[in-house]
Formats: C-alpha cells, structure tokens, sequence
C-alpha cells in the first residue's frame, strides 16, 4: 500500500527542496528565472556558486528519477531513444537547410511559407521537421503555421559549434555507435585504433578520415569547443585556478603541453601564473592559429609553439622540465598507445619533473548520482567507438602510470568541486 513517504513522494520532496534553492538564488542575485518564453536566459548561472551547483545537479537527478518511475519499466523500452533519434534527424535537417538562421533572432514570427521559400526545404515537409523540434522545446508556434525562436533554438541560430553539436552526433557517432557488434565480434581484444566501429563505419581511422576531409576536422574541432564549454565542463581558467601546483613552481619554470592543440589552456595558465613559461607541442599546421591565440592573451613572450609528435623523443629543449601537462589526450588512446605517449615524457623528465593530466577519473558505482555517471559511461562509450580508447577509473590510471614505469605514483588529484568533469591528475617518478 501506497505511503506518504514513497519513493515518489521523497522524490517530490527533493524536487521541491531544491527548486527553492535555485529559484531563491536567482531573487537574491536579481537574475532571471527559466523560461520557454523567447526572451528566456540561453544559460543557467549556477555555476559561479558550489551549493546552487549542487541543488541544480540534484534537481536534475530527482526530477529525471521520478520521470522514469512515472513512464514505468516496460514502457521505457517500448520508447527507448524513439524521441531522441527523431528529434536528433529533425534537428540535423533543420541546421543543414539553415532554418535556425532565417527565423527572426528579434523574436518575431516568420510563416512556415516563408521559411520554405527562403530555404528550400519543401513546404510539405518542413512543419513535419519543425513541430518534432517544436515538441522538445526547440522553436514554437505561436500561431498556426508561425515560427519564432526559443531559448533552446536560438544558439542554433547564433552559434556555429552549437549546430556543429547537432552535427557530430547525427553524422559521425550515430552511424559509428551502429557498429559497435560488428567491432566487439571482429575485434573484441584489440587494442588498435585501427579496429573502431568508425573505421567500421567510415572506411577509415578516426584521424585518417579526418585528413581526408578537413572540413570535417574543422566542425569536429567546434563540436569540441562547444562540448568543452557550459555548466558540466572545466574552462582553461578553471584548470589555471584548480591546480596548486601552477602556484608553487619557482620562477621561469617551464611547463610542457603535450598535444596541446592551439594552447588556449597554456595561455590560460601563463596568464594566471606569471612566473611560468610554456612550450606548447602539437602538429606543425596549428602553429599560426597557436601564436595568434598567444598574442591575443598578450602571452607570446612566455608562450611558444614546437611542432611535435607525442610518439617522438622530447626535443633537447623540453628535457627536464617542471611539468609535462597532457589535457584530454590519454583517454583517446588504449593503454598500449598510451605507454608510447607516456614513454618519451619519462625519458626527459628531470628528478622534480611532474606530469601532470587532466582527464575524467571514472567514479566508483553508486559515488555519484546516476545523471552524472551517466554522462561519464557515455563518454567511455564514446572513446571506444571513436578511437578504440577509454575513460579510466583512478584504479586504472594507477595502473597505467605503473606499466610504464614502476617508479611512477600518483602524488595528487584535483577533482570536485575545484574541477566539474576531469580530475587533474599529478603523477611524479619516487627516487
């Protein structure tokens, strides 16, 4: 017999609890509240403030657990993924024939004729796209056959790595993600990044796809950005703020970033901790685009760029260094690439070099709500859909770090709250 204090009720109970968190924060910070209305905030400010952070993650969870408790076992298989992927192939449709940018960003309705007109799409078609987007908040109708922006559509009008987003998961996870039995029957051992369901699905590496067709590197690259920015992700000023270790290197220290792309971390970092120099080590093709990203931090003089291989020797100028800093690189390879990675960096590294990684650090079953443990078992399933690689538990980095060297211990971790989703992960060789 049904109780007051059934697990639907203790969810209620939650919801309410922390709905009053957030919504009293937002009255004493005089900050609007969530809307579906047009004029609604694109962002949920809670990120500046460890105890609303905290209500909103709750809040999430609680309301995310009651809905699956409402739906019932049987009927969230029977739907399973069936709004998403439809949502997913309108959404990707819409941005492919620019419907986001020919609707008004003023908030004024445009007839659907008009919409048509101006973008190709067929008239008989394209309110069967846009009323599944406008079912999931995306877009609305005001009145019959007029569209105007919400909140949830309008950064697909403003923002080009917001429909990179939409993008990357139609085109290149979707169709990787269905190969995913035809790799575990051919390749269930393999270490390779050969052997992915992209290569499966692609015909080709993740990498050598993408040198084939670069444009389709540059919208991965803005994917990146956006997926790397946002409420749940960690900023390059956070990891400048987060590890302590920036603050206790002794002046001119040099910090090594491995792969680090067009070192818009390093340039982070040089400019919170002034007493640092950076060499920051990628292809040779990001070299203008890196030296840009320096100079408009106003960090060329400490900052440089070194065209570089991680698989190579570290060149004689990076030996010794204080810090050897690996950002997202590790958890796109298998343990065996990753020894090789790591490898060259122990050869160089001097008895009070560190290396340092920020990477997700996977959460024991049970440590975390199930909203958040699910984002990081998506990830890991990402990784080895993508490039035959993980995300790895602390246990497992321990491991790692062993395998390449008995003498390598893990110092320190930097998780939450300093960081949101990666740990930093300090790692030194013991005498």
């Amino acid at each position: 017999m049904a109780t007051n204090n059934s697990l639907l009720t203790q969810l209620a109970d939650d919801i309410s609890k922390n709905i009053g968190i957030l919504t009293d924060y937002l009255c004493q910070k005089n900050l609007p509240q969530p809307s579906f209305d047009p004029n609604g905030p694109l962002q949920l400010p809670f990120d500046a403030d460890p105890s609303a952070s905290a209500a909103r993650i709750a809040l999430i969870d609680a309301s995310k657990q009651l809905h699956t408790l409402a739906v019932g076992p049987e009927e969230t298989t029977r739907y399973l993924a069936f709004n998403d992927i439809s949502l997913l192939g309108a959404l990707h449709l819409l941005c492919h024939f620019q419907i986001p940018q020919n609707i008004p960003l003023d908030g004024t309705p445009i007839s659907i004729s008009s919409l048509s007109a101006k973008t190709g799409l067929s008239p008989s078609l394209l309110p069967r796209f846009l009323r599944m987007a406008i079912s999931n908040h995306y877009f609305s109708e005001p009145r019959p056959g007029f569209i105007q922006h919400t909140p949830w559509s309008l950064p697909l009008a403003k923002d080009e790595k917001m429909r990179a987003v939409v993008w990357f998961r139609f085109s290149e996870l979707l169709p990787a993600v269905s190969k995913l039995i035809d790799t575990t029957t051919q390749f269930p051992d393999s270490a390779s990044p050969d052997d992915t369901a992209f290569r499966l699905a692609f015909g080709d590496t993740f990498f050598g796809y993408k040198e084939k067709h670069p444009e389709h590197m540059l919208k991965f690259g803005q994917f990146v950005d956006a997926f790397s920015t946002g409420e749940t992700a960690d900023s390059a000023s956070a990891i400048a703020q987060a590890y302590p270790g920036w603050g206790e290197l002794r002046q001119k220290s040099l910090v090594v970033d491995v792969g680090g792309g067009v070192g818009h971390v390093s340039a982070a970092i040089a400019q919170a901790h002034p007493q640092l120099r950076f060499c920051v080590q990628d292809f040779e093709d990001m070299r203008g685009e890196a030296e840009g990203c320096f100079a408009k931090h106003g960090v060329e003089e400490r900052v440089v760029f070194a065209g570089h291989n991680f698989f190579d020797p570290q060149p004689e100028a990076t030996r010794g260094a204080a810090v050897y800093f690996l950002r997202n690189i590790l958890h796109d390879w298998s343990d065996v690439y990753c020894r090789r990675i790591l490898k060259p960096i122990i050869e160089a590294m001097g008895p009070e070099s560190r290396i340092v990684v920020a990477d997700i650090v996977q959460p024991e079953v049970g440590v975390v709500c199930k909203t958040q443990d699910a984002r990081v078992r998506a990830l890991d399933l990402t990784m080895l859909v993508m490039f035959n690689a993980k995300e790895r538990s602390y246990e497992e980095w321990e491991a790692l770090f062993v395998s390449v060297d008995e003498r390598l211990e893990i110092t320190a971790v930097v998780g939450k709250p300093m960081m949101k989703r990666d740990s930093l992960i300090e790692v030194r060789l013991r005498p």
